[in-house]
C-alpha cells in the first residue's frame, strides 16, 4: 500500500544560518574587491622627509635676485647715422652737458643738406623779391597819385579863374579855353579816382600776398634751422652731466640712425632692477615692498614702475629706496630681494618641499597614526613662500606628511614603509 510522503520545510533558524552565510560571503568578496583596486608601494622610510603640518605665522613673500642701477639714465643714440670719424671720450669717464663724445661723417647727407639749402636760399630770394616788389609798387602808386592831386588842385583853381572872367564878358578868353580847362580837370578826378580804387585793390592784394610770402619766409628759416641741426647731430653731445658708462663704437665703423652707442648715468641716485617669476604677475602692483639685507644691516624697498613683458617666465620691475640707501652700491651689484605680499597671519601651513611640484599642491601622503604607511590624500593649499606653503583644506594641526619629492612612488594609493615612524602628535 502506498504512503504519501510530506514534504518538510525550512526551519526559521535554518533560514537565517544560510543568509547568514550568504552576507559574510558577500562582504569578503566586497572587500576582495576592493583590496584587489588599491595600488600600494613599499619603501624605505629612510630616504623621506617627513614635515608637521602646524598652525603659526604666515607671510607670503618671494625672494627674487635684483640688480643695482642709477635711477636715472640717458642713452645715446645717433640721429642720423654715419662713420665714425673720432671718439673724444672712452667709457668710464665723468662728462659735462654739451661735451663732445663723438663725430660722425655723412657725405651722402652733407651733400643732400647741401642741395636743399641752395633751394631754400633761391626761394627765400623769390620771397623777399616779392615783397620788394609789392612795396616797390604801392610806393609808385601813392607818388602818381600825390601828382594827380597836385594837377587837380591847380586845374580847379584855372578853372575858377577863367569861369569868373568868361561871366564878365569884357576879357579875351575864348570859350575853347575855359572848356579845355574843365574837361582836363574832369579827367584828372577820373584818373585820380581810378588809381584810389587800384591802390585799395593792390593794397588788399598786397597785404594777402605779403602775408603768403612771410609765411614762406618763416617756413624756409624753419628749414634752414633744421638743415643746421641736422649737421649739429653728426657731432654726438653729451644731454647731461655724468658717468658714460660705455660706447660701443669704433673709428671707421658704420653707425645706423637710431643705433644706441652707449649711455651716461646719474650715480648720485640707485634703483633695483629686480627678476620675478610671472606667478606674481598679478600680484606685484606699484607700491608693493620688499626687502634685503646688506652688511647685516636690513633696507626696504618698493616697486616704483612694472614691465609687464614676460620672458622665458620671467618679468622685470624697478624697486626704489624707501629710505636712504646702502653707502658704496656699485652699479651691476647683485642682491637678494624679499618681496612680500600682506601682512603676517595666523594659518594653518605645512613645510614646501619637492611633494609641491610633482603635485601642484593637490595632493600629498598623509602619515597614519600608526606610524607604519602613508596614503594618498586630496587636499587644498593657498598661499606660499620658499619655506611654507598654507593649507586650506584636508590636512589638520598636528598631521605628518611626506613633503620629499615623489618621483618614484608612480602616484600609488599606498606607502608602506619597511620601518614603522615614530612621530609626535
Amino acid at each position: 500500500m502506498d504512503r504519501k510522503l510530506e514534504k518538510k520545510g525550512w526551519s526559521p533558524a535554518r533560514l537565517a544560518l544560510i543568509i547568514g552565510g550568504i552576507s559574510l560571503v558577500l562582504v569578503l568578496a566586497s572587500l576582495i574587491l576592493k583590496q584587489s583596486g588599491k595600488s600600494s608601494l613599499r619603501i624605505d622610510s629612510s630616504r623621506i622627509t617627513v614635515s608637521r603640518v602646524e598652525q603659526g605665522q604666515f607671510l607670503e613673500y618671494y625672494p627674487s635676485s635684483g640688480w643695482v642701477e642709477p635711477e636715472i639714465s640717458y642713452f645715446l643714440d645717433v640721429e642720423q647715422g654715419g662713420r665714425a670719424e673720432e671718439i673724444l671720450v672712452e667709457g668710464g669717464q665723468y662728462v659735462n652737458k654739451g661735451d663732445l663724445i663723438l663725430r660722425l661723417s655723412n657725405v651722402a647727407l652733407q651733400r643732400q643738406n647741401i642741395e636743399t639749402e641752395m633751394r631754400l636760399m633761391e626761394n627765400l630770394d623769390r620771397q623777399q623779391n616779392t615783397q620788394f616788389a609789392r612795396t616797390s609798387n604801392k610806393l609808385m602808386m601813392r607818388e602818381s597819385l600825390q601828382d594827380l592831386e597836385y594837377q587837380i588842385l591847380d586845374l580847379e583853381k584855372r578853372h575858377r579863374r577863367y569861369k569868373a572872367l568868361t561871366e564878365q564878358k569884357t576879357n579875351d578868353l575864348s570859350r575853347e579855353q575855359f572848356e579845355a580847362v574843365r574837361d582836363e580837370l574832369a579827367y584828372r578826378k577820373n584818373r585820380r579816382d581810378l588809381l584810389k580804387e587800384r591802390i585799395r585793390i593792390e593794397d588788399q592784394l598786397s597785404e594777402q600776398q605779403l602775408e603768403l610770402a612771410n609765411k614762406s619766409i618763416e617756413r624756409i628759416n624753419v628749414s634752414l634751422d633744421l638743415l643746421n641741426q641736422i649737421a649739429a647731430s653728426m657731432d654726438v653731445r653729451a644731454p647731461i652731466s655724468g658717468h658714460l658708462s660705455s660706447i660701443s663704437a669704433e673709428i671707421g665703423q658704420n653707425i645706423l640712425p637710431g643705433q644706441r652707442i652707449g649711455q651716461i648715468d646719474l650715480l648720485d641716485k640707485f634703483k633695483l632692477r629686480v627678476e620675478i617669476d610671472q606667478y606674481y604677475l598679478n600680484r606685484v602692483e606699484i607700491g608693493t615692498k620688499g626687502k634685503f639685507e646688506l652688511d647685516g644691516r636690513t633696507f626696504g624697498v618698493a616697486v616704483k614702475k612694472i614691465y609687464p613683458e614676460v620672458l622665458n617666465n620671467i618679468f622685470n620691475v624697478d624697486m626704489t629706496f624707501i629710505e636712504e640707501p646702502p653707502p658704496g652700491l656699485k652699479r651691476g651689484q647683485e642682491l637678494t630681494v624679499e618681496l612680500s605680499f600682506g601682512e603676517p597671519s595666523q594659518s594653518l601651513m605645512v613645510s614646501k618641499g619637492g611633494f609641491y611640484q610633482q603635485t601642484s599642491g593637490r595632493w600629498v601622503y598623509l602619515i597614519t597614526a600608526e606610524g607604519k604607511s602613508a596614503v594618498r590624500t586630496d587636499i587644498r593649499l593657498g598661499r606660499q613662500n620658499p619655506r611654507h606653503v598654507e593649507v586650506l583644506e584636508g590636512l589638520h594641526e598636528g598631521d605628518w606628511v611626506i613633503t620629499s619629492g615623489y618621483d618614484s612612488f608612480n602616484a600609488v594609493d599606498e606607502l608602506i614603509f619597511n620601518e614603522g615612524l615614530d612621530l609626535e602628535r
